[in-house]
């Protein structure tokens, strides 16, 4: 009987009994019976075949070759192993022996691992065997055995954060506490959609082909009976079954029978208040069952395994949490790149401007732009709803306004383009509110069109304040196709002051869940009326106000307020 002695790194010392007459060593857990981890092992490196007494080493065209006593074994040229021969495979090395070796390992079989045509070729990399799981897996495993198994399992997975490692660990260790197990599922809820997911996998068949034939993926049987996964769900409990078919404890289904479910025992992963986040199910095709205390060994590590795959799922809830601030706040950096990065300066007036979104990022949106003739554009903006997909839209909006100011010669006739433009985007269900004036600071003129956006209000020197634009208002851009936007014009005094404001002013709410501006409520008239002083003092007086009344609630929308008029002389 030939052996493979681990001569380096952490499995150094374990031997592998060859019984097979081809064993296939390499990275696949499908396709190898050695399999090996380092990077640069291929799926199938290489293998060690019989040929009479003798025992050869083949390359399978590997990646990065195979060496013996560090010389390459070219693929199709085969090497015949003596005693002793040192096998290279990538970081991986092992000693040939055609007998155990005598220097000590053979009075303690306790570090021997058994390969024959019988074994499962899912089986995790070089794990060391008891001596009391090694002689062909067909035994129990001993109690004591099985407890520090757990012990090991509760150890391997707590420093293990990603779901995607946990998974797939927790079916590595089941695979060796159970060895009549043939097919392993691990199966999770997905949290958003409810639907289940299976994130983990293991068939051992229980008669496998002959050694040199790989099972074809399509007949590796993965499917699971929903019927009893729904089950276990539903009543959160285990159940054991050494008779799927006939057990009348279980649901009657024709997948039981179709998948030739014998005996089968399937657990809830149970978070400590009770919730389900999915299922571990170990079953088989043959005369083997699973006994009582199997189910109590598999609902133990279920118990560990949904505490890790709950911190697993904690954590990359933090992680994403944590991306998706990163990216909110760069596209709040961005998003103010889009708006004027200062008050324009016009010898004889004054300006004021404020944003404030409701959360990171906001539909929201003003711009001046300069125009000849000593004229400035002020437009002011709304994008229906709010946070990110405002924001987008307000992004592409906030191009084709400057276009469309620069190209048309008002703005009723800028605000028609931008309708036309928007409708020729194809952005279905959203829309957008607009006020456009046009500063003839010259004649101290502003002429202005209204796109569904509130009046304006212009706070004239002796106290009186004008609301204008409601008589022109038209649509809000988006609405309907070819509309026809009028605009009239507003003479201005010197200690005049125009304010232009969203509805996240007018909609701020009081504890008491009170508008802040209402037809029965004139707040925001009042304060307007009542504040003396250049645009930017009327500006931070309404700001303050908003403040003082909405406090102690969340805001609700975005604020956005433009004041500006003529100084007094």
């Amino acid at each position: 009987m030939a052996f493979l002695k681990r001569a380096n790194g952490e499995s150094a010392g374990q031997i592998i009994e060859l019984k097979p007459d081809r064993v296939v060593i390499g990275r696949s857990p499908e396709h190898c019976h050695v399999v090996l981890d380092p990077n640069g092992v291929s799926r199938k490196h290489a293998e060690i075949y019989r040929k009479g007494e003798d025992f050869y080493l083949a390359d399978l065209n590997s990646r990065n070759l195979t060496k013996v006593n560090n010389t390459k074994v070219i693929p199709g040229i085969d090497h015949r192993l003596a005693p002793g021969d040192r096998i290279n495979i990538c970081d991986v090395e092992f000693l040939f022996y055609a007998r155990l070796p005598s220097d000590g390992a053979d009075k303690d079989r306790g570090d021997i691992m058994i390969i024959n045509e019988a074994d499962n070729q899912d089986a995790p990399q070089l794990h060391t065997l008891d001596a009391s799981r090694s002689s062909a897996m067909a035994s129990l495993v001993k109690p004591e055995i099985k407890l520090k198994a757990i012990l090991e399992i509760a150890r391997n997975l707590s420093s293990e954060l990603k779901i995607d490692a946990v998974a797939p660990k927790i079916l590595d260790s089941l695979v060796e506490l159970f060895p009549q197990a043939e097919r392993l599922f691990l199966i999770l809820i997905d949290p958003e959609t409810k639907r289940l997911v299976r994130k983990a996998f293991k068939y051992r068949p229980a008669r496998r082909p002959h050694f040199s034939t790989v099972i074809p993926a399509d007949e590796v049987p993965m499917s699971i009976s929903r019927s009893i996964v729904n089950h276990v769900l539903g009543q959160r409990k285990a159940v054991l079954s050494q008779d799927a078919s006939s057990d009348q404890n279980l649901p009657t289904s024709a997948s039981i029978a179709d998948l030739k479910i014998r005996s089968v025992m399937c657990v809830p992963l149970l978070t400590p208040d009770r919730e389900a986040l999915g299922i571990i199910q170990l079953d088989t095709s043959d005369r083997k069952q699973f006994h009582q205390e199997d189910l109590d060994v598999l609902a133990a590590v279920a118990s560990q395994a949904a505490i890790a795959i709950e911190n697993a799922q904690m954590h990359e809830s933090l992680l994403e949490r944590e991306r998706l601030n990163r990216d909110l706040k760069l596209a709040e950096q961005v998003q103010k790149r889009f708006l004027p990065q200062s008050v324009p300066t016009i010898p004889g007036y004054e300006f004021f401007a404020h944003y404030d979104p409701a959360y990171e990022v906001g539909g929201d949106y003003y711009d001046f732009v300069p125009l000849p003739g000593n004229r400035l554009a002020v437009a002011v903006g709304d994008v229906s709803g709010k946070g990110v997909a405002a924001a987008l839209m307000m992004a592409k909006f906030s191009g084709d306004t400057r276009y469309c100011i620069l190209t048309e010669n008002s703005p009723a006739a800028a605000a028609n383009e931008l309708n036309s433009l928007l409708f020729s985007a194809g952005i279905e269900e959203k829309f957008i509110t607009l006020s456009l004036g046009v500063l003839d600071a010259e004649r101290r003129t502003v002429s202005l069109a209204s796109a569904g956006h509130l009046p304006v209000m212009v706070r004239r020197a002796n106290g009186t304040v004008d609301e204008i634009g409601e008589d022109i208002a038209g649509f809000p851009l988006g609405i309907i196709p070819e509309s026809d936007y009028k605009q009239t014009e507003i003479q201005l005094y010197p200690g005049d002051v125009v304010a232009v404001f969203s509805d996240g002013v007018t909609d701020a709410r009081n504890l008491r869940e009170e508008l802040y501006e209402s037809r029965e409520h004139r707040r925001l008239l009042r304060k307007v009326a009542e504040t003396q002083g250049t645009p930017e003092a009327v500006g931070r007086a309404i700001l303050q106000d908003i403040r003082e009344f909405s406090s102690g609630h969340v805001q609700v929308d975005d604020i956005t307020l433009i004041c500006f008029g003529p100084l007094a002389r």
